[in-house]
């Protein structure tokens, strides 16, 4: 099975993409069972969003969404790689995200 630290791999930092409840609870018990930590918190109450940052220490956070969707700007520079865990999980040989996996909601102005 694949892990955490691989998918890391020499890279000082990485964003993920986590889909669904399912794909975070993965990621939750995997980075737990790696040693990875998020802060303080202990791992029965780690809640994560969409986006996790995950660095080569060990440490992890949140992400906000505003960044994550604008990294995807062309001219956006210096962006760690991003990665979809779900096709990370499922072996997928390009499991690098291309598009951000939100769309903007045109008629209220906002992105989810």
């Amino acid at each position: 099975m694949r892990t955490i630290r691989e998918m890391l791999g020499n890279d000082e930092k990485i964003w993920v993409y986590l889909k669904n409840e399912d794909t975070r609870k993965e990621f939750a018990r995997m980075a737990a069972a790696e040693g990875f930590h998020f802060g303080e918190i202990p791992f029965e109450s780690w809640a994560f969003g969409y986006v996790v940052a995950v660095h080569s220490n060990g440490d992890m956070g949140h992400l906000p969404l505003f960044i994550w969707c604008s990294s995807f700007a062309a001219d956006a520079d210096n962006c760690p790689r991003k990665v979809d865990f779900n096709l990370y999980l499922n072996n997928k040989h390009d499991h690098c995200c291309n598009t951000s996996h939100f769309k903007e909601l045109r008629s209220i102005g906002t992105a989810i």
